[in-house]
């Protein structure tokens, strides 16, 4: 299982800004509930939202265990080219089509 840090530190914010936000706590100052409860909640929803969404982005191999990986299996650098050439070249066009068709409609009587 892979660790998610940043989920959880912003389940952590977000716990303790609605707890500052909706408690109310009587020991800490008015502006302190005020500035710091909001503050926390929302950005500990951002930071839970790319905890979440990092591990989509971020590689979970390390460039050691990458560079091995591709020195273990033997992978081809060419890429295959389908040779369609013969086919655009050949002056047969679709069944039943003799001429080329034209540009207004493309009715052909």
């Amino acid at each position: 299982m892979r660790p998610y840090p940043l989920l959880f530190a912003g389940l952590l914010m977000s716990g303790i800004g609605g707890y500052l936000i909706f408690a109310m706590p009587q020991a800490l100052p008015l502006w302190f509930v005020w500035l710091a409860g909001p503050f926390l909640w929302y950005i500990g929803i951002a930071v839970s939202i790319t905890g979440i969404a990092m591990p989509l982005f971020v590689p979970t191999v390390s460039k050691e265990e990458q560079a091995a990986q591709s020195r273990s299996r033997q992978v081809n650098d060419e890429l295959p080219v389908l040779r369609f050439g013969a086919l655009a070249f050949a002056k047969c066009g679709p069944a039943g089509v003799v001429s080329e068709i034209p540009a207004m409609g493309g009715f052909i009587l």
